[in-house]
């Protein structure tokens, strides 16, 4: 058998001869998956961290003549809280976090926006997980900022909170602040939850909820609200694409009934600065019982009261209106006659019931309390349940209410 150009012959198998192109083509090949696998390997061998703190250096010395490279951090960064038992390496890359002179530097190499704050919460005594959040002893930055499965605390930065509003972010972590500071009455910093505590106040919240211990039982104990799972949340009538605990908290703030059917909460119109804001507060209120004292401002441990809201109270819970607020009524309904004021006015003035029930339901006062109609049907027979006995010592106070309300105007025709 004869042979041909391009090959041989032997034992009757036509051999190919191996061009030098096909020869360069498989060494080509073979040269570029060598240096792929050396760049895998380097890539896995040199940290993303690595990467921070060479470039934090570049930075150095560019801006600060008279700081030697030499001497700046190197190597994993682990800050060790042991009355907290908690670890944090964030420094590991954010390195500048306490530098004068990089407030304009990129993050991770840039300035704590608040330098003044590690006065009073030193990083070695707080670490920067128990106010930002975060897995504080990953090592790259998708795991250190805590964007993982099953890991609940993530990074609350404006990233996160620009989902919720883009232009003017809420400060989700004063979420993380109030955990310590719960029982200040106001504290520097914090305008978001300092407005949240403002409305708690002045909208009466703790007549119905007990809050740090205090309070009615209308409503759900809200005192570990922030412990509260995600799971023991109903999201069925939460119409969003962020079906998240706070957005749940911000959607239930502006209309109860609508993600709580048959709840009796009333709508407060609240803005969207306010929910978020009495969202964020929700979720502060968690169980500090193992957070060390000394982390707690020195403060009795519990809400406190202004001497105007201390007399306020004992007045209201003194005299004829004394009824009216033990039995919750002034929540959605002041009683001016006995200086009773109802922080959210949602019901009309207990002191004119007489003419109000007889223009709408064509009823007296005594006959409407026995047999109700519409949401006061609801309540009176699931929320403020009253005995037979109540409700005629009801209707003998809504009447003396009555009459000196009239009297007041008469009186004032006459002058």
């Amino acid at each position: 058998m004869a042979g041909s150009p391009d090959g041989t012959v032997r034992g009757g198998t036509m051999i190919k001869k191996i061009t030098r192109r096909e020869i360069l083509a498989v060494l080509g090949t073979s040269i570029a998956l060598i240096a792929l696998m050396i760049a895998a390997f380097l890539h896995d061998s040199v940290p993303e961290w690595k990467y921070y703190q060479d470039e934090f250096g570049f930075i150095v010395t560019e801006r600060f003549d008279d700081v030697d490279p030499a001497i700046l951090p190197s190597g994993i960064q682990q800050v060790w809280v042991s009355k907290l038992e908690r670890v944090d390496r964030c420094t590991t890359c954010h390195l500048g976090t306490t530098w004068k002179g990089l407030e304009e530097a990129e993050q991770p190499w840039t300035t704590h926006p608040r330098l003044e704050i590690f006065d009073d919460h030193p990083i070695e005594n707080f670490g920067c997980t128990l106010c930002h959040g975060g897995q504080g002893f990953a090592l790259t930055e998708y795991d250190a900022h805590g964007f993982v499965e099953h890991w609940e605390k993530p990074l609350l930065s404006d990233i996160a909170a620009s989902d919720y509003d883009p232009r003017n972010p809420p400060s989700l972590h004063e979420i993380q602040c109030n955990f310590c500071h719960r029982y200040e009455r106001s504290t520097e910093g914090m305008p978001a939850i300092n407005r949240a505590k403002e409305l708690v106040r002045s909208k009466g919240c703790k007549i119905c909820h007990v809050i740090n211990g205090d309070g009615g039982k209308l409503g759900p104990d809200l005192t570990h609200e922030g412990d509260k799972h995600a799971e023991g949340f109903d999201f069925s009538n939460l119409v969003s694409d962020q079906m998240t605990v706070f957005n749940w908290h911000i959607k239930h703030f502006q209309s109860p009934p609508t993600i709580v059917p048959g709840s009796i909460m009333p709508e407060m119109n609240f803005q969207s600065f306010e929910a978020q804001a009495l969202a964020m507060l929700a979720m502060s209120w968690r169980n500090d019982e193992d957070l060390p004292r000394a982390y707690l401002p020195g403060i009795e441990l519990k809400d406190e009261m202004t001497p105007e809201e201390i007399d306020r109270d004992q007045r209201m819970r003194t005299g004829d209106g004394a009824f009216f607020v033990e039995k919750s009524c002034f929540v959605c309904h002041s009683i001016s006659a006995f200086d009773i004021k109802s922080p959210t006015e949602k019901g009309p003035d207990l002191s004119f019931a007489p003419d109000d029930v007889r223009a709408r339901f064509n009823k007296t006062v005594e006959e409407f309390l026995f047999d109700p109609t519409g949401t006061m049907k609801i309540i009176l027979e699931s929320q403020i349940v009253l005995t037979d006995e109540e409700k005629w010592e009801a209707t003998e106070k809504i009447m003396k209410a009555y009459d000196i309300v009239k009297n007041r105007s008469e009186d004032n025709e006459e002058h």
